[in-house]
């Protein structure tokens, strides 16, 4: 059920998107509404509370996005309120990107880095791999100690390693296979 709710509303949202030539301003105003409401708890706790009326809900999206997002966006999120769909604002947004980005050629990855990648790196690697995927690739930058360095990529299910704890892996399955290796040849 959320699924095909999300879906049914994304998409049009996304049909005034391509109406009004507008789909990466949407894009950035639905995900900025979105996470609004993710990181503030106590904010979305009021919003999808189900005592509160529709007009109410639509004065605290008036109050906070009124000045920061287009009158087709904020008409849209009353919409939302109107049909008791305020819990499904996530979801819609994760479908509208998805639809907004296989609209343009787009595929949204992670670079997974020990610390932050600046601009610049992480342009050349978008460069790069869409150079190689023959798509438009668009990373977003996260960070994991783990990684030790050097940069995890994944791309839908694709996953590149050039970490240094990936070749690290590698080269230790490299070598547990040469004693293997070795040993077989001993025992004969």
């Amino acid at each position: 059920m959320a699924e095909l709710v999300s879906k049914r509303y994304a998409e049009a949202l996304f049909e005034v998107a391509l109406e009004e030539n507008s789909l990466d301003k949407f894009k950035e105003e639905i995900k900025a509404v979105s996470n609004i409401l993710d990181s503030e708890k106590k904010l979305k706790t009021i919003f999808e509370h189900p005592k509160l009326s529709n007009d109410e809900k639509k004065d605290i999206l008036n109050e906070l996005f009124k000045d920061n997002i287009s009158k087709e966006v904020l008409n849209f999120l009353y919409i939302i309120v109107d049909k008791g769909r305020e819990k499904y604002i996530k979801d819609i947004k994760d479908e509208y990107i998805m639809l907004s980005n296989e609209e343009q050629g787009i595929v949204e990855g992670e670079a997974i880095t020990a610390v932050k990648m600046d601009d610049e790196k992480l342009e050349r690697l978008e460069l790069e791999l869409s150079k190689k995927l023959n798509k438009t690739i668009k990373l977003t930058n996260k960070i994991d100690q783990t990684v030790l360095g050097g940069v995890f990529v994944k791309i839908g299910d694709k996953v590149i390693d050039s970490s240094v704890k990936g070749r690290i892996d590698e080269l230790t399955k490299s070598l547990n296979k040469a004693s293997v290796t070795k040993k077989e040849v001993e025992s004969k």
